[in-house]
């Protein structure tokens, strides 16, 4: 019984798609560049033309696990890690991969129709929308229990929310429609699978005693 708990403790679907972001950009710099805009567009990246005009549908999924060069890859698989294990203990591995994965195709959906409506003809990667997506997930998880998350309260996901927000608004090259529109879906998706783990409660006393 404490090892099926153990193991359900185990943020294994965080170091999962951790693991599978590390691996795609290994492998895209064997054979190109990840900073070359052209070769991340013939391997996945988004571009809303390709994707209203030509069907392209897979770039809303294939695009959330691309990245710009290795900075940007390791500033999200950060993000990834820090927020993600939280909200899959406290949400469960399904609940977890569905607002990561739902939040990241809705975030990149929300983009091609932001990018369309003023006019920029621009590519894009990246897993900030899913990443925004789960930090809004784990601000839903905070408020539906009226508590803490492994020691993170209401004031701190608002502080480390404004500061992620913030930081893609002083960066030219940011996708802030990505960011802003996965934070919020993340945040209804939260609210919307909510269910109160009957661990959160033990673990939350443990994190503070």
């Amino acid at each position: 019984m404490d090892s099926e708990r153990d193991w359900r403790s185990l943020p294994a679907a965080t170091v999962l798609l951790a693991a599978v972001n590390l691996l795609i950009f290994i492998v895209l710099e064997l054979f190109g560049s990840t900073e070359d805009s052209y070769f991340m567009f013939t391997h996945g990246a988004l571009y809303a033309p390709s994707v209203l005009e030509e069907g392209e549908y897979f770039r809303l999924i294939s695009a959330m696990f691309l990245h710009f060069g290795a900075a940007h890859l390791m500033n999200n698989l950060l993000m990834l890690v820090v927020i993600g294990q939280r909200l899959e203990r406290a949400a469960g591995k399904i609940r977890f991969v569905l607002i990561y994965m739902l939040s990241g195709a809705g975030a990149n959906l929300f983009t091609v129709w932001f990018y369309q409506f003023i006019g920029i003809e621009a590519i894009s990667a990246g897993a900030s929308g899913a990443i925004l997506g789960i930090t809004g997930g784990l601000f839903a998880w905070i408020v539906k229990s009226h508590g803490k998350i492994e020691g993170i309260g209401k004031r701190q996901m608002l502080i480390l929310t404004g500061l992620t927000v913030y930081s893609g608004f002083v960066s030219s090259s940011t996708n802030n429609a990505a960011h802003i529109s996965g934070l919020l879906f993340g945040f209804l998706l939260g609210c919307v699978l909510y269910h109160r783990n009957p661990m959160e409660g033990v673990r939350q006393n443990l994190y503070e005693s």
